[in-house]
């Protein structure tokens, strides 16, 4: 970020050289892209309406269907990113269990609107895998009886290969590569900060937490988010929220969680899992938590 051409900008639209559009669009282009210019502008005590403004300038996105090595194997993906060069703060969008719906991708967009470079890989096993019940992975039927997410390796090792497929690119922001995931993807972004020690940060939406003898290899700041009836038992994924907290406020590791009243599971998602209308929701937990997790970017980017 070039930090000293924000600050002669800034003093030229202070002293009225430069009029607000101009202004803007020379501090995105010189911080590098929206949210960066966002987050700039705050440090240098705009008011929130001239930073929305910044954020929103470039509207303008590009997305496009990628591939990276993993292995022997070839990961599929999705990617959405503002127009322009960058380098922009990135995310790595997980999915969830429906694998690459038209909703992860819909995530995926509003990264981009944000200023973000975003990367939704399809990680779901092949069709066709044996089912222990017919319906859930072996991992799954332990995680639902213990509360604990003990992820398979070679799913972590495509997320791992993904990161480092991402801070080779030029229009990435090596420093800022961080993850989000839901439910399935949601322990899969939890477990990837206990794998990855240069991680951003991880948010995770009503996943499954990772056994707590692995929290201590965290480095990045982790922000959870549940919703109040996704809350059968003492080992549910909100049931055992608490308890996630205290063990990571015990190792002096940065988490921050909300419950959502009324909130059920999924509640960031509107429609079916694997409808192909499925897209981000507008209730009102939804957009608490959108701006709370933008919030929680914006205050962990330096």
């Amino acid at each position: 970020m070039e930090k000293k051409m924000v600050a002669v900008l800034s003093e030229s639209f202070r002293q009225g050289l430069l009029n607000r559009r101009d202004f803007i669009q020379k501090v995105v282009l010189s911080a590098g892209g929206a949210f960066a210019a966002g987050h700039v502008l705050g440090r240098l005590g705009y008011e929130p309406e001239l930073i929305r403004e910044a954020r929103a300038e470039n509207q303008q996105i590009v997305t496009m269907d990628v591939s990276y090595p993993s292995g022997d194997q070839t990961v599929s993906a999705y990617l959405a990113k503002p127009a322009g060069e960058g380098p922009f703060p990135t995310m790595i969008v997980i999915h969830e269990i429906f694998g690459l719906t038209a909703f992860a991708k819909d995530v995926a967009r509003l990264f981009a609107r944000s200023g973000f470079l975003a990367l939704a890989p399809e990680l779901i096993p092949p069709p066709g895998e044996a089912l222990p019940d017919g319906r859930h992975a072996q991992w799954m039927l332990d995680t639902l009886a213990t509360g604990v997410a003990r992820v398979p390796a070679p799913e972590l090792v495509k997320l791992l290969d993904g990161y480092t497929w991402l801070s080779a690119r030029k229009d990435v922001d090596a420093g800022h590569i961080g993850s989000v995931g839901f439910c399935w993807g949601g322990a899969r972004s939890f477990s990837l900060a206990t794998l990855q020690p240069n991680l951003w940060v991880a948010v995770v939406f009503y996943g499954s937490s990772p056994p707590f003898e692995d929290l201590g290899a965290i480095n990045a700041p982790v922000l959870a988010l549940y919703g109040a009836l996704d809350n059968s038992s003492a080992t549910s994924i909100t049931g055992r929220a608490a308890e996630t907290a205290r063990a990571m406020m015990a190792l002096r590791k940065p988490f921050e969680w909300e419950v959502y009243n009324q909130a059920p599971h999924g509640f960031f998602r509107e429609g079916a899992g694997s409808d192909p209308t499925s897209h981000v929701a507008e209730t009102r937990p939804a957009n608490i938590a959108r701006e709370l997790m933008f919030d929680f970017l914006d205050r962990r980017y330096s």
